[in-house]
């Protein structure tokens, strides 16, 4: 692969990721694509540069932050909603 669409797609799930945690998981959408990006690189098992791995470890743990914040959303939606 080409490294400038290496490390554009490596910024983009990274800033992806950053987004999702940052609205606090309202669209899972965001921390789903930063975690996506990176499972597809391990899977055609991509070169990455030091940057690069760095950017995608960070959008993965942001990811699953993102997802987990969702979770907590759903919850206190729920719990509101019943009073």
């Amino acid at each position: 692969m080409d490294n400038e669409i290496i490390n554009k797609l490596s910024k983009f799930a990274f800033i992806s990721s950053l987004i999702g945690a940052v609205t606090l998981g309202i669209c899972p959408a965001f921390g789903i694509m930063g975690i996506v990006i990176g499972i597809v690189f391990k899977i055609k098992k991509v070169e990455l540069n030091y940057e690069n791995k760095h950017k995608i470890l960070q959008a993965e743990v942001l990811g699953i932050l993102s997802l987990a914040l969702f979770v907590a959303d759903i919850v206190l939606l729920l719990i509101f909603v019943a009073k």
